[in-house]
Parts: structure tokens; C-alpha cells; sequence
């Protein structure tokens, strides 16, 4: 079987393409522009979403796995937010996903975001696919717009879509927010986090990368939308505490209310990341279960483990 990732230069492309051609698939890691090979078993290919993709040969491809997408931006500088997201998001997927059409692509899987169903769930329940669509920014409507053209092109071709909403994702040499939380961890300060007993379900990358490869392969995956998660929901604080422990560090926690924390965050323009650290987040993903026979083969703390042993930070 022959796989197309795009996105390949990117935390979770980097990853899936070692993890497939491992399991001995032919890979096709997709870049804007030339990049070195970094294994004998996986071949680079070179195309724009919204260029010169017709020029691009797609033949003979089984599977493509799309990583690529204009990415959730914390500090926005485009004129038209929604504009740079629907661009490559929303027009740049529908353009490869027609691109497969004309080649003969088996099956179309679409990475796209929790941001569709909302930035927190609530208490009393989690997520599910039933839920009404929440987007509150332009990153979580521009994937929402992308997952519903390729149903709607599906549903005209008979190509297999396969969409995927993951929670937060987290592995080796991580970026933004959880390098951030690494990090605090590990200084011998006091920190504020002793109220945060909200619940947050994130995804490792190894949970995620065989998650996806279930998908590539099930036959019950075709045409469906699925949250993934590692199915060990633990609460910030919790996180806060493991990723102390994986660094011999023992926290001392401040039990600051969630309340003080949000209004001292605002007075510094970190109000959204407060929000996030103080908010519940947890995905239903027993669709996965009863549909695919799906389970996270990795809890958070072998995922933590295998992480930090491999872990590099920058």
C-alpha cells in the first residue's frame, strides 16, 4: 500500500511518517518545497495546495493522510483571518481531495481539529459527535467548512473520507503550549495550579499515529467523522504532576481559584491560554470502540514515558 502524507515536515507528518514505514508501507511525504530524505523508505514529493498541484503525479496512491493546514494562530496578522484559513484549509483540501478523485485514491483521510465541536465541553458531559457544531474562531470553522465539502464530494465520487478530530496533541520535541507546560514543570517554583482539577483529554502521538493507521485499513472507517483521544482523561493538575515526576522535579502547588487565576491572566493578555488551563475539555470517543474495536494502546504515562525518553527540547 502506497501512502501520501501531507504536511510532512510538521510535528504530527514528522511522526507518522517514520511510524508507517516502519510497518513496511511505501511513503510519500508531501512538502511545499524540497526537502532531504530522512530514511531510504520514504520518498519525497513537492506540490502547492492551491498551485501547482495539477502538475503532481498521485498515481498509484492507496491512501492519503492530510496533516497540512493553516494552523491554529495565537497571534493573528492576516487582514482577513478567515480569508488565510479557508484558503488552505478549507479551498487547498478540496482541491487534493479532487486531485485523488482524478488519480484513483482509495481513501481520503482528513486531519481536522476538537475546535469544530468547541474550545471546552461541559462538566456534566463530554464531546460527542452529536453535539452541535461550536466553532468559536476562524481556525475551527474554516476545518468544520473542509469537512463538510469533502462529504459532500464523497458523497459524488464514492472516494472514502475519513475525518478525524483530535484533541491536544502531545509527543516528542511538542511546540507551543505543552513545550510551555514541560517546562514550568520542571523549575523548582511554587505554581499556581492547585485548584485546576478540571479534566482534559489529549491524544499522544502514538495513540493518534495508530489511530490513523486503524483508519487506513478498517473498512467501518470509510465516510465517518471520529473524535480520538487516549482515553485517560486526567485533570491539568494531574498532567502538571506527571510531568514533574517523568522530570525528578516534585511540584509545590499554590491552590490559586480558578477564578483569580482567568481575572490575573486577562490583566496580562494570557486570558485565552488561562482559559484553556482552567476550562474542561474530554471527547466520548466509544464510537471508536464499538465501530473500529479501537483502543489507545499507550495510557499517559506510557506515553509520557516514551516521550521523555526521546525528548529533546529547544
Amino acid at each position: 500500500m502506497k501512502i501520501l502524507i501531507t504536511g510532512s515536515n510538521g510535528f504530527l507528518g514528522q511522526y507518522l511518517c517514520r511510524h508507517l514505514s516502519k510497518l513496511d508501507y511505501s511513503v510519500l511525504a508531501h512538502t511545499r518545497t524540497p526537502q532531504k530524505n530522512t530514511s531510504p523508505k520514504i520518498k519525497n514529493i513537492n506540490f502547492d495546495l492551491n498551485d501547482n498541484l495539477e502538475a503532481s503525479n498521485l498515481n498509484e496512491i492507496d491512501v492519503i493522510v492530510h496533516c497540512a493546514g493553516r494552523a491554529h494562530v495565537m497571534n493573528e496578522t492576516a487582514n482577513s483571518p478567515l480569508d488565510a484559513y479557508r484558503k488552505t484549509n478549507v479551498q487547498g483540501t478540496l482541491n487534493l481531495a479532487k486531485k485523488a478523485v482524478q488519480s484513483g485514491v482509495r481513501r481520503f483521510i482528513y486531519l481536522s481539529s476538537i475546535k469544530v465541536n468547541g474550545e471546552e465541553a461541559s462538566q456534566i458531559r463530554p464531546f460527542t459527535l452529536d453535539d452541535k457544531v461550536n466553532t468559536g474562531d476562524p481556525y475551527g470553522l474554516s476545518k468544520y467548512e473542509a469537512e463538510q465539502e469533502l462529504l459532500k464530494l464523497a458523497s459524488k465520487t464514492g472516494l472514502e473520507v475519513v475525518i478525524i478530530r483530535p484533541v491536544l496533541i502531545y509527543g516528542p520535541n511538542v511546540k507551543a503550549n505543552f513545550k510551555s507546560m514541560i517546562e514550568l514543570s520542571a523549575k523548582k517554583i511554587p505554581l499556581p495550579i492547585g485548584c485546576l482539577d478540571n479534566k482534559r483529554s489529549m491524544v499522544s502521538v502514538y495513540n493518534l499515529a495508530d489511530f490513523i493507521h486503524t483508519c487506513m485499513t478498517h473498512p467501518n472507517a470509510s465516510g465517518e467523522v471520529f473524535l480520538v483521544s487516549d482515553q485517560d482523561d486526567i485533570s491539568v493538575k494531574q498532567l502538571f504532576e506527571k510531568l514533574a515526576y517523568h522530570q525528578n522535579n516534585k511540584l509545590v502547588m499554590l491552590p490559586i481559584p480558578k477564578a483569580l487565576i482567568g481575572f490575573l491572566a486577562s490583566l496580562v493578555g494570557r486570558k485565552a491560554v488561562a482559559s484553556r488551563l482552567c476550562s474542561e475539555l474530554v471527547v466520548d470517543t466509544s464510537k471508536n470502540i464499538q465501530l473500529l474495536g479501537w483502543h489507545a494502546p499507550y495510557s499517559v504515562d506510557e506515553s509520557l514515558q516514551k516521550m521523555f525518553n526521546t525528548t529533546t527540547l529547544k
